[in-house]
């Protein structure tokens, strides 16, 4: 996704509103280009600390070394856990706000990016892609365009820490007949069109790619990674992927 302006930063403006006590009755809504509207992840959710975070989130993280670079780092809760162990580590985001937000909780080195574009100035040695962020270039070859990026600006040995859900999972009428239209189009069914609001703020339209987990060793064959660790929860999936 390109950098966001202010005037399309709904995710940013959640995440200040909520900062700063100033949401009032605008909650953050997720929409999908097929029409579906519900609400997204609450704001709340990216400000949690370890203690609250899902088993294997810690687990996951619990080894992990820098330089860390955290592609999609929203308000900075895995950055800053990871800074606060001592580790280096950049956050990147599209998002304005969400740089803002970073800059404000401590976060030393946070970039506002195109997050399909990853930083080259020094050898990764982690590179984390959360809350959904392991489809985060739109679609399967992208996707696998941006593994193959990333393993030349990570160390060797370095880890890919990322999670995504599983279209599959979702099998109300609505949902089925759009994944099979994607088949149908020559895309995965797993990609996805979604924007955000946040009152009168509303993001343009990007692609994300849900990966079901029968489907990882596909995606991740000839990128220079190989899939290390699987762990599967009730909606979401998470991986850990090791440098070739």
């Amino acid at each position: 996704m390109p950098i966001l302006t202010e005037d399309q930063d709904a995710f940013g403006a959640a995440l200040v509103a909520h900062m700063d006590g100033t949401s009032g009755d605008r909650v953050l809504l997720l929409e999908v280009d097929d029409g579906r509207v519900m609400p997204a992840m609450h704001p709340s959710g990216f400000f949690t600390t370890p203690d609250a975070w899902l088993p294997w989130e810690r687990e996951l993280l619990a080894d992990v070394e820098g330089p860390v670079l955290d592609l999609g780092c929203g308000a900075g809760r895995h950055a800053l856990h990871l800074q606060e162990r001592g580790l280096e580590v950049t956050g990147v985001d599209v998002s304005p706000g969400a740089v803002d937000t970073c800059h404000r909780r401590g976060l030393r080195d946070v970039r506002l990016s195109d997050l399909r574009t990853p930083p080259d100035d020094q050898p990764w040695r982690t590179v984390l892609l959360m809350c959904g962020n392991l489809g985060l270039a739109g679609g399967w070859d992208e996707t696998r365009a941006l593994l193959s990026d990333l393993r030349d600006v990570c160390a060797p040995g370095a880890l890919v820490v990322g999670d995504t859900v599983d279209p599959t999972l979702n099998t109300d009428p609505q949902s089925v007949a759009y994944r099979e239209a994607k088949v149908a189009s020559g895309r995965h069914l797993g990609e996805v069109g979604l924007r955000l609001r946040f009152g009168d703020v509303v993001t343009p339209f990007w692609n994300l790619l849900n990966v079901p987990p029968g489907d990882l060793q596909a995606l991740v064959d000839g990128t220079g990674w190989e899939l290390r660790i699987h762990v599967a929860g009730d909606w979401d999936h998470a991986v850990v992927l090791s440098r070739v």
